[in-house]
C-alpha cells in the first residue's frame, strides 16, 4: 500500500475538499497523484505557502513552507496567481480513466 500525506493542513487545503492520507495500490498511481496535487496546490491556493512533494519510497509527503514576501522592487513582475489564470492550463487527475495503449504507462 502506498500513501500520500499532507504534512500541514493549511486553511486552503481544508477548504479544498482534497483528502489527506490517500492510499494507492500502485506506486505509479501514488506518484502521479502527488505530482498533480503539488501543482494544483501551488497554483490554486492563496499563495501563502509553497508546496513540495517529497518521495520517501512507499509514502510521499507534501511539505509546505511560507512563501517569501514580495519585494516592492519587483512591481514589474506579474503575480503568480495572474499568470496561472492567464495560462488557461487545467491540471487534473481522474483515477477512473484508463491511459491509452502504448502511452508509456504500466
Amino acid at each position: 500500500m502506498y500513501t500520500i500525506e499532507i504534512e500541514k493542513e493549511c486553511s486552503c487545503f481544508k477548504k479544498s475538499g482534497f483528502e489527506n492520507n490517500m492510499t494507492f495500490e500502485s506506486r505509479e498511481d501514488m506518484y502521479n497523484k502527488a505530482r498533480v496535487l503539488e501543482c494544483l496546490m501551488n497554483q490554486q491556493f492563496c499563495m501563502t505557502h509553497f508546496f513540495e512533494a517529497v518521495d520517501y519510497g512507499d509514502k510521499i509527503v507534501i511539505h509546505s513552507s511560507v512563501r517569501p514576501e514580495d519585494d516592492e522592487d519587483d512591481e514589474d513582475i506579474e503575480d503568480a496567481r495572474e499568470l496561472v489564470k492567464k495560462s488557461g492550463v487545467t491540471i487534473g487527475f481522474d483515477a477512473s480513466q484508463v491511459p491509452p495503449k502504448e502511452s508509456g504507462s504500466n
